[in-house]
């Protein structure tokens, strides 16, 4: 199992979330936005997933909460499975497991002042009294940054990284374990957000946090986190620590997103860069085999057959391609490293 660690706090096996889509009124057919993905994230660690959008990142972080409900496989969040649960014991477990969305105006309540946004966690998760409730919200204000006086004002008065502010004091009101944080600075100015970061980052350190990270900035999972998994129609082919993701890309479609970064250094800037052709596959008609195939530019005929599984590197490093399998997989003295280093 890649990235399997006995201290692991949340650990994912065999995730799968299927949506069924209507193709014609007597037909439907199956769209698997999730395959048979497993990962660990030790505790107080922050697990990166990255991929396109569209490759089921997103829908992975949902199934991992129970905001949408896996087709099948597991979630564990230290002894307990979660997807054992009945859904009120899954309401009673919120307090320790929340989110951070993409769109920090569109997940706050628009009616609500941020006194109220903040207390209602506390009166659903908790049994504090109004005086406490009081003193929790002024602390959440304080943790993120915002002043007191912004208790009476209504979200649309705040700027996106003020905003973004609020939804992270709402997550960790109760006190949770782990935090999925959906691409949290996607929608904010560039200035704010490494604001953002820093204020997420230092939260971790304070509380003891755990976060899956879900992202597709490359620059931003580099330096925030500490294992990284790349997704890619629905599927995860490489994972890893962020340095051995980041120095040796093993597979062809995380060394494809590594080198379209940016690259600041002038001199690296006429080197070739590794580009995927044609078109992401629909993911309800998905090819056999290897679901890169039909753009990888190392494909041989074995690519057609099932799978492949994630095949073991080194350490914690794995990467579902047969070419790593086999060794052969010809990355030029790893010359595409030189594409690995977003600014």
């Amino acid at each position: 199992m890649s990235l399997a660690n006995n201290d692991s706090f949340i650990r994912i096996r065999n995730l799968r979330k299927d949506f069924p889509i209507r193709v014609s009124m007597f037909s439907r057919v199956r769209l698997r936005a999730v395959d048979d993905i497993s990962f660990d994230i030790p505790r107080g660690s922050t697990m990166g997933l990255v991929g396109e959008s569209g490759c089921g990142k997103t829908t992975a972080g949902r199934c991992l909460l129970r905001l949408i409900e896996p087709t099948s496989g597991e979630v564990w969040m230290g002894e307990q499975n979660l997807t054992d649960l009945k859904s009120e014991q899954v309401a009673k477990m919120r307090g320790r497991m929340q989110m951070v969305f993409q769109d920090p105006g569109g997940s706050l309540t628009p009616r609500m002042t941020v006194g109220a946004i903040l207390r209602e966690p506390l009166d659903l998760h908790t049994n504090l009294n109004a005086h406490e409730k009081d003193q929790r919200v002024r602390e959440l204000l304080s943790q993120v940054g915002l002043q007191p006086d912004h208790l009476s004002r209504y979200p649309h008065q705040f700027s996106g990284g003020q905003q973004q502010r609020i939804g992270v004091a709402r997550a960790i009101a109760t006190h949770p374990d782990f935090i999925v944080l959906d691409e949290p600075t996607s929608a904010l100015d560039v200035s704010v957000r490494g604001q953002i970061l820093r204020l997420l980052t230092r939260l971790q350190e304070e509380l003891g946090l755990t976060y899956l990270f879900i992202s597709h900035d490359l620059s931003v999972i580099k330096h925030t986190c500490t294992q990284v998994a790349v997704m890619y129609l629905g599927r995860i082919v490489e994972s890893g620590s962020t340095d051995e993701i980041f120095d040796s890309p093993a597979h062809p479609y995380t060394q494809a997103l590594l080198s379209a970064v940016p690259i600041p250094d002038p001199a690296q800037r006429g080197k070739e860069r590794l580009k995927l052709p044609g078109e992401v596959p629909s993911p309800i008609d998905l090819p056999p085999g290897c679901r890169l195939y039909s753009r990888c530019p190392y494909r041989r005929d074995a690519c057609l057959q099932p799978g492949p599984p994630l095949f073991h590197i080194a350490n914690t490093h794995s990467a579902a391609c047969i070419l790593v399998e086999n060794s052969d997989l010809n990355r030029e003295d790893n010359a595409l490293s030189a594409y690995s280093q977003p600014a």
